[in-house]
């Protein structure tokens, strides 16, 4: 496959997961094409708001427009929240634009946004937007009735979690274009496999941590959208599956090829597939060899990479 890099910023904020404290998860300054990939548990025993916050320090009214996104309700099953938000996003967008004056903030993505986490839920999500000028975003932890106006000066930046991996930072780029380099022939090729997600075929993103200027791996790159192009040739049938490769894992994918457009649950019957085993296949799509294949989607959070999609002569 050829690999290309595509998309505006990417930023993640996924460290501390588990927030023991009210505080700043994540801060940077923002402009153009950008996608907001958080995912926390509220580790506390009291209620708590996980909140994405952009505000206009400028002297000018900033032009903001939310393009897409998923963000799931707080939930307890760390699977269940990770994958629902893939199966949103992936399925509609749902545009909608404001004006931002000088001084001002408004929480993404609108719809849902701000929602109250009980103790011992997750909340996860993806935002896709553009801002026409440099804003700040900052997505923190705050009381269920803290006050957002002061939520830049009364809480403090958490340190990501120590002995994990630092899944927080800024990324120039958030979605990575595979392209095979030749047609596909399930006449000639037999199986073949695509790596997604392990670090050395398909390597992680680096960026910065902005709140420390440490330079950081997105390990799993989440928040990242896959765009994988498969042209083929020949006779027959082929078939594509999704096989997980890293342990369970939980999500969806938009398919596509001349004939049909479907987003597909991997797995579709189940909650999850891979616990402990590599022999799990979720069948994406049977196509006519001759049409090219599209197949798009993101890691979801708390599941595990790699997965590969699987191409195989059907029977």
């Amino acid at each position: 496959m050829n690999a290309s890099e595509a998309g505006g910023r990417l930023v993640l904020s996924d460290s501390p997961e588990d927030v023991t404290q009210e505080g700043i998860l994540y801060r940077d300054s923002v402009k153009g094409e950008v996608r907001l990939f958080f995912h926390h548990f509220n580790a506390m025993r009291q209620k708590t708001r996980i909140v994405a916050l952009l505000t206009n320090h400028g002297k000018s009214p900033a032009k903001v427009e939310v393009i897409r996104y998923g963000v799931s309700a707080p939930d307890t099953d760390l699977l269940r929240a990770g994958r629902s938000i893939q199966n949103d996003y992936l399925r509609e967008s749902r545009p909608y634009k404001l004006e931002l004056a000088p001084g001002k903030s408004t929480l993404l993505p609108g719809v849902k946004a701000g929602q109250t986490l009980p103790p011992q839920t997750l909340l996860t999500g993806m935002i896709d937007f553009h801002a026409d000028q440099d804003l700040q975003l900052v997505v923190a932890a705050i009381p269920e009735q803290g006050d957002l106006a002061r939520l830049q000066t009364d809480y403090p930046v958490l340190p990501p979690t120590a002995g994990k991996p630092h899944l927080r930072g800024s990324f120039p780029h958030s979605e990575r274009l595979l392209l095979g380099r030749r047609s596909y022939n399930p006449g000639t090729d037999g199986p073949v496999a695509i790596t997604i997600g392990d670090g050395d075929l398909d390597r992680f993103l680096t960026g910065v941590d902005a709140t420390n200027g440490q330079t950081v791996r997105n390990q799993g790159n989440y928040g990242v959208v896959y765009r994988i192009l498969l042209p083929t040739t020949g006779k027959g049938k082929i078939r594509c599956y999704l096989n997980p490769r890293g342990g369970v894992y939980a999500g969806w994918a938009a398919v596509k090829t001349k004939t049909m457009h479907t987003v597909v649950g991997t797995p579709g019957k189940s909650l999850y597939f891979g616990d402990g085993t590599l022999a799990e296949f979720e069948l994406l799509t049977e196509f006519a060899a001759g049409e090219s294949l599209w197949v798009t989607l993101s890691p979801p959070g708390s599941s595990n990479l790699p997965v590969r999609l699987v191409l195989v002569p059907a029977p």
